[in-house]
């Protein structure tokens, strides 16, 4: 039905009252099997799509959404994830959205897990949270699960801790595309160096865990004689300390440009 469908409408093709009808549409308890049955097929005859904008004015209630990112500087990444957020609560101010950011320190599992247990408390609507280390993000995750508490993963996917979705690239393909991109100024170079963000010894983030293997399995097909060095950078180094060990490290390999 291209017209307009109101309850009255429905109630009067199903032979049941318009409290029935609300009743079925808002999935409360309190109707019969016979009369919801005479509702729902009703519903599939006229293709009823709910209002949705309608209804949640109808509700008139509130709801507050926590971002959990990591603490940054003046990065124009992030920045612009704030920046989205703030958007969004703008053009969906007639919904009562409140979306409020907190930060935790980047690579630091204790800070992750404290802004995580803060975040909790305050008992959000929604959550949107950038992933620390799995295990930590996955505890967070299993008790939101367990409070019914929709979160969305942004960054970073990690599939197993089942989010309502996720936002952000695809990982393996942008470490296709960034090898694709070197070897269009490397491709005849012997040797090229793979640096890594590294915690403890290992990838900082299943991200970056995911764009190595994109890059790497791009040159095992393409450039198979190539050499990838790795040099690896800890996670907590300083600007400095970066330069001081790049600098080391295009001394010591010379055919590296």
């Amino acid at each position: 039905m291209a017209e307009k469908v109101r309850i009255k409408d429905i109630a009067e093709k199903s032979g049941v009252s318009v409290g029935t009808v609300d009743r079925v549409l808002h999935n409360r308890p309190n109707v019969s099997k016979t009369a919801r049955e005479k509702v729902e097929k009703v519903l599939n005859e006229i293709n009823y799509q709910p209002n949705m904008y309608a209804s949640a004015l109808a509700y008139n209630k509130s709801y507050t959404f926590y971002c959990i990112i990591p603490e940054h500087d003046s990065e124009a990444y992030w920045e612009e994830i704030e920046d989205g957020t703030a958007k969004a609560c703008e053009t969906r101010r007639d919904f009562h959205i409140n979306v409020e950011i907190m930060y935790f320190k980047r690579y630091d599992t204790k800070s992750f897990s404290q802004t995580a247990k803060e975040c909790l408390e305050k008992n959000p609507d929604g959550v949107i949270v950038v992933p620390s280390e799995t295990q930590v993000t996955k505890h967070f995750c299993e008790i939101m699960h367990e409070r019914s508490i929709p979160f969305i993963l942004l960054d970073s996917y990690i599939p197993d801790l089942n989010p309502l979705t996720f936002f952000g690239q695809d990982s393996f393909c942008s470490g296709v595309f960034a090898a694709k991109m070197l070897m269009l100024i490397a491709g005849h170079d012997k040797e090229i160096m793979l640096m890594k963000q590294v915690k403890n010894g290992k990838v900082a983030s299943r991200q970056q865990e995911n764009r190595e293997q994109g890059f790497r399995h791009y040159m095992s097909e393409h450039f198979p004689k190539v050499k990838i060095t790795e040099l690896d950078i800890p996670a907590e180094e300083s600007k400095l300390g970066y330069g001081k060990k790049l600098e080391a490290f295009f001394s010591t390999h010379p055919n590296i440009r």
